[in-house]
């Protein structure tokens, strides 16, 4: 008899196999939910309170990662050992870990409908119930600039601007999304595209009228997503894009 949803564990705080499983099958899912971007875009995750972490290495798309493509990191940049190239970008994962304890798991990808809502100055709003995990207070959005993230100070403003946020959008640039755990912050990022393309679609301009979740509601939803819940979300993207067999 199958687990009651409530009763699933997340193995990937605990236990480093897991950890790097979840690592891959979030690269691919994220791949196959639309984000990838050529060998662009990277996940990343490490146990709570530690000061290493793995990450999706560079040179890979995100639909073709495995294991061998993962590198393990200290906070300051420094290879620990695993695949032996970096993305330049690491500090937007090793800054916002460091400010953000609670942070296990960091996403940054370049969807196209995220990029298109930052574009157009939109403040996301629940009009799906996928919005609703991020609203209230919202997903902010960094325009300090919008070059790559390359240097600790430059991954310091992108976690000052994230604050205690889900998510941030970066202006002409992508996403960050982070998670207490790597099926959190992959179906999080899947979630805030899906939110962004709805909410495009029912506001076509900045000034159009929507209706959408009072604060209430939208605070009463956000109990769909416990943690058993966005465990199973993960395993059912995993197996819609035939991710688990490659492990």
């Amino acid at each position: 008899m199958a687990k009651p949803l409530a009763d699933i564990v997340d193995r990937s705080t605990t236990e480093e196999r897991a950890l790097r499983r979840d690592l891959v099958l979030a690269c691919r899912i994220l791949a196959g939910e639309g984000q990838a971007d050529n060998i662009y875009g990277h996940v990343s995750a490490r146990f709570p309170g530690s000061e290493t972490l793995w990450m999706k290495g560079s040179g890979v798309g995100l639909d073709e990662v495995r294991e061998k493509h993962l590198v393990h990191l200290e906070l300051d940049g420094s290879r620990v050992d695993g695949w032996p190239r970096l993305h330049e970008e690491f500090p937007i994962h090793t800054e916002v870990m460091r400010m953000r304890s609670d942070v296990v798991a960091v996403v940054h990808t370049h969807p196209k409908f995220g990029l298109a809502f930052a574009a157009r100055g939109l403040d996301l709003r629940p009009v799906s119930h996928e919005g609703s995990y991020f609203w209230p207070p919202g997903v902010p959005s960094f325009s300090e600039f919008t070059d790559l993230v390359r240097t600790p100070a430059q991954g310091k403003a992108v976690a000052r601007a994230l604050g205690k946020s889900r998510a941030l959008f970066l202006r002409d640039h992508g996403v960050v999304v982070v998670g207490s755990t790597i099926a959190e912050a992959c179906y999080a990022a899947v979630m805030l595209e899906r939110a962004a393309e709805i909410q495009l679609l029912a506001q076509p301009t900045a000034d159009s009228t929507i209706h959408h979740t009072t604060q209430e509601e939208a605070l009463r939803k956000k109990a769909i997503w416990y943690p058993g819940a966005i465990r199973a979300a993960f395993e059912y993207l995993s197996r819609k894009h035939g991710t688990a067999e490659l492990l």
